[in-house]
C-alpha cells in the first residue's frame, strides 16, 4: 500500500500518497525526468489533483507525487493538539527522506501554500521551486474568520440532510461560489462520505488548521531562496490579491524575485475550476527551471542528524531553546503552537468526540450519499441565490383574504404616495452599494460577499478559540424542554404542588 509511516515515541501518522507512475509508486519513476511534488485544496484530497495528474502537458514531463495531509483522505495519525502548519511541512520532509525522493518542484494551494513556503525555509536542498496557487493572508480575514466558526458548527452538529447540505452550500460559496452543478454535486458528495457529522473530529481538526494558524516571520520568508511562482485569482473574496502582493515583496532573496501571474477568476479553488490555466502556466515556468533527474539515492545526511538541523533552524527562528532539544524522529517536534492552543485544541477535539457514534449520517446504508446536491428542494427563504442575498416567494393568498389583501394594498399605496410627494426632491434612485473598497474597485455580483476586513489577531484568535471550546453544542440543554413530552415537564417541575391549588 503506498503508506508513509511516521513512528515516534510521541506521534504516529500514516501519509497516503500516489504518483502518475505506472505502480503507482516512486520505485517507476523515470529518472530522466524532474520530480513534481503536489499537495492538495484545503478541504479535500489528493484526488481533487486530478486535473494536474490527467494533464498531458505535466504527466509527460514529470514524476508526479502528490500527498495527502495526516489529517484528509486516507492518511491515518493519532490526534494531537500540537498539529499546525509547521508539522504539516515536517511531515513531507520526513516523507522525502523515507521515499528517498530527489530535490522536486513544489506545488501547492490555498492554505497549504504556507506549508510549502515552510517547508522550502527549513529542507531549501529539497526544493527546485515552489509554486503558490491562490495563497491565503498569513491569518486568516476577519469576516471569512467568523463565517468558518459558524459554518465548523453547523456543519459538525447537523441533524438532518438539509442542514448538512446547507453548510456545504456555504462552503461551496466560500471556494467554488461559480462551479458547474455537476462539479458541486462532487464536492457536496466527498464531504458527505470524508466529513460527515459523525466524523466531525476530523473536520474541526482541520478547522483549527485554517482559524490556528501563526504568520511566518520575515526572517523565516527570507530563507525561501528558491525560484517562487503565486498563480493567484484576481477578484477572489476569501484569497485577495493584496496578500499576494504582500508576499511577494516578503520573499527577498527569491532569484530575480518572485513571479506573479493574475488569474481572471473569482472562486478559491483555482487549481480545480481554472486547472486549465493553472497547468499552462505551471508547464511554462517548470519548462524554464535548469533541468533535473530523479534518481531515488539514499540522502547524504541520515534523517535524524537532518531533522536536527532543521529543528536548531526553528528553535532560532521562534526564539525557543526548547524545540532543539525535542526528538528529531517526531514530526511534532516542529510544533509552534502554544500552550495555550494545544489545550484548546485537545479540548475541542474531546468536545466534539462525544457522541459521534450518534450522529447524523447523510449516508445511504451502501455508504454512498442518499442524494445528489443538485437534487434537493431548495425552497427555503434561507437559501441564497447566485447572487449572495436570499429571495422569499409570494404565496398566493386563499380566495377568502383577497378582497382584505386588495384594500391593504390600496392603503399602503396611497400612504407611499404622499411620503414619495413629500420628498420627492430629497430622495435618489435606489441603488444597491457596490462592496468594493475605496479604490473603486467592486467585487463581481457572483459568489459570496465578506465583508472588507484585515487579518485576524492573535488576541481574537484566543477569545474565538475559549469561545468554542466554551460553547455547548446544539440540541443538548434543550432535548427534555422543547422536543420532550409536555406532561414530563409538568410532572418533573408542577405536580407536587397542583392539588393543593385545586383544594383551594
Amino acid at each position: 500500500m503506498p503508506y508513509v509511516d511516521l513512528i515516534s515515541s510521541d506521534d504516529y501518522a500514516a501519509i497516503w500518497y500516489n504518483t502518475n507512475s505506472p505502480g503507482a509508486n516512486v520505485s517507476g519513476f523515470d529518472p530522466n525526468k524532474p520530480t513534481l511534488v503536489m499537495l492538495h485544496p484545503l478541504f479535500l484530497d489528493s484526488s481533487w489533483t486530478h486535473p494536474q495528474l490527467d494533464d498531458p502537458r505535466l504527466n509527460s514531463n514529470f514524476n508526479i507525487i502528490v500527498f495527502d495531509t495526516r489529517s484528509t483522505g486516507k492518511s491515518l495519525y493519532r490526534p494531537t493538539g500540537r498539529f499546525d502548519l509547521w508539522v504539516t511541512a515536517a511531515d513531507l520532509a520526513h516523507c522525502f527522506y523515507y521515499l528517498r525522493l530527489p530535490a522536486a518542484h513544489i506545488f501547492a494551494p490555498e492554505l497549504f501554500s504556507w506549508t510549502a513556503l515552510r517547508f522550502a525555509a527549513l529542507f531549501p536542498e529539497l526544493c527546485l521551486s515552489v509554486t503558490l496557487c491562490n495563497v491565503t493572508p498569513q491569518t486568516e480575514l476577519k469576516s471569512v474568520f467568523e463565517a468558518f466558526e459558524e459554518l465548523c458548527h453547523l456543519w459538525c452538529y447537523a441533524e438532518d440532510l438539509e442542514s448538512f447540505e446547507t453548510a456545504c452550500k456555504e462552503l461551496v460559496n466560500c471556494y467554488a461560489g461559480d462551479a458547474h452543478p455537476d462539479l458541486v454535486d462532487e464536492l457536496v458528495a466527498f464531504w458527505e462520505v470524508h466529513f460527515p457529522p459523525f466524523r466531525r473530529t476530523l473536520s474541526v481538526t482541520n478547522v483549527n488548521l485554517v482559524l490556528n494558524r501563526t504568520p511566518m516571520s520575515p526572517e523565516e520568508l527570507a530563507s525561501v531562496r528558491c525560484p517562487v511562482l503565486i498563480i493567484q485569482a484576481e477578484r477572489s473574496a476569501t484569497h485577495p490579491m493584496e496578500y499576494a502582493h504582500q508576499l511577494r515583496q516578503a520573499l527577498v532573496n527569491v532569484p530575480n524575485g518572485a513571479q506573479l501571474f493574475n488569474v481572471k477568476a473569482t472562486h478559491g479553488y483555482l487549481s480545480i475550476l481554472s486547472s486549465s490555466i493553472v497547468n499552462q502556466v505551471l508547464n511554462k515556468f517548470l519548462t524554464r527551471q535548469p533541468p533535473a533527474r530523479s534518481d531515488l539515492n539514499p540522502p547524504a545526511i541520515p534523517l535524524a542528524e537532518r531533522m536536527k538541523m532543521a529543528l536548531a533552524q526553528l528553535a532560532e527562528w521562534q526564539d525557543d531553546p526548547s524545540i532543539a532539544e525535542q526528538d528529531p524522529l517526531s514530526p511534532l517536534s516542529f510544533s509552534c503552537v502554544t500552550e495555550e492552543v494545544r489545550k484548546s485544541q485537545d479540548e475541542l477535539y474531546t468536545i466534539y468526540a462525544e457522541g459521534t457514534e450518534k450522529a447524523f449520517s447523510p449516508l445511504a446504508p451502501d455508504g454512498r450519499p442518499l442524494r445528489k446536491f443538485s437534487e434537493r428542494k431548495a425552497e427555503h427563504w434561507l437559501d441564497s441565490s447566485a447572487d449572495g442575498f436570499s429571495y422569499s416567494s409570494t404565496p398566493v393568498p386563499p380566495p377568502s383574504l383577497r378582497p382584505f389583501l386588495t384594500g391593504l394594498r390600496a392603503d399602503v399605496k396611497q400612504f407611499q404616495d404622499r411620503i414619495s410627494a413629500k420628498n420627492r426632491t430629497k430622495r435618489r434612485p435606489g441603488q444597491r452599494p457596490s462592496p468594493g473598497g475605496t479604490d473603486g474597485t467592486t467585487l463581481p455580483d457572483s459568489g459570496p460577499y465578506f465583508a472588507p476586513s484585515e487579518p485576524i489577531s492573535p488576541e481574537l484568535q484566543q477569545v474565538s478559540r475559549m469561545r468554542r471550546v466554551t460553547a455547548i453544542p446544539q440540541n443538548t440543554a434543550d432535548k427534555h424542554v422543547i422536543k420532550g413530552s409536555m406532561a414530563k415537564v409538568i410532572a418533573a417541575g408542577g405536580s407536587a404542588r397542583l392539588p393543593r391549588r385545586l383544594l383551594r
